[in-house]
């Protein structure tokens, strides 16, 4: 019996990214449930996809325990009050899920640079993704943030086809705060010329720190800058060791 350790193939890179924001940060969640509720219905699919694990129901209960939810039965409740999720701790958190919509936004404005690789948005789309969930804000200390800096109120007119329609929104916002994740880019060194790299993602942040990330980036919010991309080094040697009979192979060798 020979025991040896089988070397992993590599499927991901992990870069650990920084970003420093400048200005207003602001919260995309309801604070109401009726909100939530009519949020996740109006971007479900119609037929509930094969294998899904929550209905929207569970969903929905999910987003509104992360919430600072308001009383709707009270005289206080305001209507279109967005703000951020938060953990066990009350710490202010952002979605994961939100950074890499923003990474394709970006991507689809940047393919322009890179022409020889087609397609090229949609190889981000398959190739880049953020490991966590959700993950905290942090002041400039890098504490994590428990309180709201302010709330925004805005006034919206829009045209629609039953005519002009006016509305109040508010949005809890924190200032200057930073955040970090983590990024898992595809690892195929194979075809450097036809896969996403590093430098891609360099270049979608660079067009990104000014497009701005969350809410309110009409109005300048959620511009940043890069404090620094770092390559996580993962173990390529398997935890659990192969254990090969050679008495067999032997069989299959003729003297």
């Amino acid at each position: 019996m020979v025991t040896k350790n089988k070397d992993k193939i590599q499927v991901w890179k992990e870069y650990k990214v920084g970003l420093q924001l400048h200005g207003e940060f602001g919260g995309q969640i309801p604070r109401s449930k009726t909100e939530i509720i009519n949020m996740i219905q109006a971007n479900a699919p119609k037929t509930k996809p094969e294998g899904a694990i929550q209905s929207l129901d569970e969903l929905s209960q999910e987003v509104i325990s992360q919430i600072d939810i308001q009383d709707e039965e009270s005289d206080d409740y305001i209507p279109g009050w967005s703000t951020f999720k938060r953990n066990s701790k009350n710490e202010i958190m952002y979605e994961g899920r939100c950074v890499r919509g923003h990474l394709k936004d970006c991507a689809l404005q940047v393919a322009d640079f890179f022409p020889t690789i087609k397609q090229f948005r949609a190889k981000v789309v398959n190739a880049l993704y953020v490991k966590e969930s959700m993950f905290n804000v942090y002041d400039s200390s890098r504490n994590p943030i428990v309180e709201v800096d302010g709330v925004e109120q805005r006034f919206i007119h829009v045209m629609t086809a039953r005519g002009e329609r006016n509305a109040i929104k508010f949005l809890d916002y924190v200032v200057d705060p930073y955040i970090e994740f983590t990024l898992m880019l595809k690892n195929v060194n194979a075809r450097p010329l036809h896969t996403i790299t590093l430098e891609h993602i360099e270049t979608m942040l660079e067009y990104g720190s000014t497009h701005g990330l969350g809410a309110e980036r009409s109005q300048g919010w959620g511009r940043y800058e890069v404090t620094g991309i770092t390559e996580i080094k993962l173990s390529l040697v398997s935890e659990n060791p192969i254990v090969v009979d050679i008495t067999l192979s032997l069989s299959c060798i003729t003297f």
